[in-house]
């Protein structure tokens, strides 16, 4: 075997541990963004019911708004919920896999590779010399 076999060898093998590792982050991602998902996607329609009914409400007219508003708890109570974890990052954390695959590709593109959505390695052709 010679010397380049070897060098070659050990970076298919760097390669694939990468490919692995890059896999194994991705998936481990997927769980704890669906759970933010469904409390961002709860919340949000926790606002929309609580604002339906406080327009909806023929006192809303009549009262003054910070009456109005304090006859509608659960409006306030979820708009505060939704605004605390607005601040708290969650719409990013339903994104993070996707910022990480977007943030490898840029450095991948560097080396000739990408990576499909699930961390998957794809390898470009060799650009051709033109002289």
């Amino acid at each position: 075997m010679s010397l380049e076999q070897t060098a070659c060898e050990d970076i298919i093998a760097d390669l694939k541990a990468f490919e692995r590792r890059l896999t194994e982050v991705i998936a481990c991602l997927h769980p704890s963004t669906t759970r933010w998902r469904i409390v961002l996607v709860t919340v949000s329609i926790c606002v929309a019911t609580g604002a339906s009914q406080w327009i909806l409400d023929p006192e809303t007219r009549i009262v003054s708004l910070s009456q109005s508003l304090i006859n509608h708890p659960f409006f306030i109570l979820s708009t505060l919920i939704l605004i605390l974890i607005l601040f708290l990052g969650v719409h990013k954390r339903v994104i993070a896999a996707s910022i990480i695959t977007s943030r490898t590709r840029e450095v991948l593109s560097d080396f000739n590779m990408s990576c499909d959505d699930t961390g998957k390695l794809i390898l470009k052709p060799r650009p051709s010399n033109i002289t």
